[in-house]
């Protein structure tokens, strides 16, 4: 019988993350990336913070983000210049993401269209992967394969406390000018009457946020948003974002837009750690909720690609590929662990606070330096800038106000993880408002949240 190949890595997924990992790996190890499409392509598009843009991922941005705007309907209204960077800049993903393709292609790498995963099974430390164009020998199977991922339902992956961010837009072009929007404009939160017709109606289950970005002198990206527990469905997403652009009347500059490419994605998040792993399997991407609110997945990819393959490339050389050594390795770089909770608090806040209470939130940002809204959404703000935020959002809401618009099961998220940015006293008053009054367990042993490469 014929002996199968044996690859160091099999790549299931070939969206950004799996493309970038596999681009690093494949300089020094033997890589296959399979795509049930056509690795490279994609229907997404992202502008990131300019500090996870390197020197060699520059050539593939133009332009990006220089103005942050909100417009709701209930009067939330804040404008500011960018602070954090001079730009954020957009992202061309129809050439980065065809770069990588064709870096790991000539590092020696086989990337394989229209190749869909099927099954896997390990044993005695190699994983055979099962796929429409065959099956193929692997020491590690990394899974890119998205926020469907079929792997993620192979081991039964609990996936509840994940929040969904549902996208549907356009790029498109204005065949009569901007009509006062300008290049770099980022209206980043715009709601409309019916928005507020139900005052207790929230994300979670009422109307979506249409935000919109300014390309160039006549071409934007604009879409529509759901932010909840359950992904949204194209078809929905797609009927609402044309009533959106084509009849509501403070979209009129959208009115006559020329649709050149329809843009539309799920992307997890809301989940404390973006770590995932078994035997001989790794989670990357949307898989393992590698996201964060700016550029969702794109920030956290830039951000943290070259170190997770340096990482695992050490663990490939050393044969350590149980899950526990998988686990050992961080997936994300950042000095404090409260950045990554505090973004995962107000993912929860933001789709289940009622339209008035999202409008006093949006006006906080007139009270406080705007410059904090910049640093949540990248993950750099400060303990310091914490202590401001919450003294700010306690003189505008009661505890118990924000506490009653949480899901019961995020009461023990917010006071397991709270501890790691907020005063004491701030805590015990968590305690006491929850009715919780025993302190939280410790980690286990031997692993970690996915945090904090040394």
């Amino acid at each position: 019988m014929e002996k199968i190949e044996l690859y160091d890595v099999v790549i299931v997924g070939g969206g950004p993350a799996g493309l970038a990992v596999g681009s690093e790996l494949s300089y020094n190890h033997k890589v296959l990336l399979a795509d049930k499409g056509e690795a490279g392509k994609t229907s997404r598009s992202w502008f990131v913070p300019l500090d996870v843009v390197d020197e060699k991922v520059m050539p593939y941005t133009y332009s990006g983000v220089t103005r942050f705007m909100t417009q709701t309907f209930g009067g939330a209204d804040v404008s500011w210049k960018t602070e954090l960077f001079d730009r954020y800049p957009y992202i061309n993903e129809k050439t980065l993401l065809p770069h990588w393709r064709e870096v790991m292609k000539n590092n020696g790498a086989e990337v394989l269209d229209q190749c869909a995963y099927v099954d896997s099974v390990v044993n005695d430390g190699i994983v055979t992967v099962e796929t429409t164009r065959g099956s193929f020998r692997t020491r590690l199977l990394i899974d890119a394969s998205g926020y469907d991922s079929p792997i993620i339902k192979k081991y039964a992956i609990n996936r509840d406390h994940d929040y969904w961010w549902s996208v549907f837009g356009s790029i498109g072009e204005h065949p009569d000018g901007l009509n006062g929007m300008a290049v770099g404009d980022y209206m980043m939160w715009q709601t409309f009457e019916d928005t507020n017709a139900d005052v207790s109606a929230s994300m979670a289950s009422g109307r979506p946020v249409f935000e919109y970005e300014i390309l160039n002198e006549n071409t934007s990206f604009s879409f529509a948003f759901y932010l909840r527990k359950e992904r949204v469905s194209r078809e929905v997403m797609e009927k609402e974002y044309m009533t959106i652009i084509r009849e509501e009347p403070t979209t009129a500059n959208f009115h006559d837009l020329k649709i050149k490419e329809l843009k539309y994605g799920w992307y997890p998040s809301g989940a404390l750690s973006q770590q995932l792993a078994e035997d001989n399997v790794v989670f990357i991407g949307d898989a393992a909720c590698w996201t964060t609110p700016c550029g969702w997945g794109m920030t956290f990819i830039l951000r943290n690609y070259r170190e997770f393959s340096r990482q695992m490339s050490k663990l490939l050389v050393a044969g350590q590929l149980d899950k526990k050594s998988l686990l050992s390795v961080p997936h994300y770089k950042t000095h404090e662990k409260y950045e990554v909770l505090l973004n995962t608090i107000v993912t929860h806040f933001l789709s289940n606070a009622p339209a008035p209470m999202l409008d006093k939130f949006i006006n906080l940002f007139n009270s406080v330096p705007k410059i904090l809204c910049e640093k949540i959404f990248t993950l750099t703000i400060t303990r310091e800038e914490v202590h401001v935020m919450l003294k700010a959002m306690l003189a505008q809401f009661e505890l118990m106000e924000l506490v009653r618009i949480l899901p019961k099961e995020d009461y023990l998220l917010v006071l397991d993880e709270v501890k790691y940015f907020a005063e004491d006293a701030v805590v015990d008053k968590m305690h006491e408002v929850f009715g919780f009054f025993h302190k939280t367990k410790a980690e286990p042993s031997g692993m970690n949240n996915g945090f904090d490469f040394s």
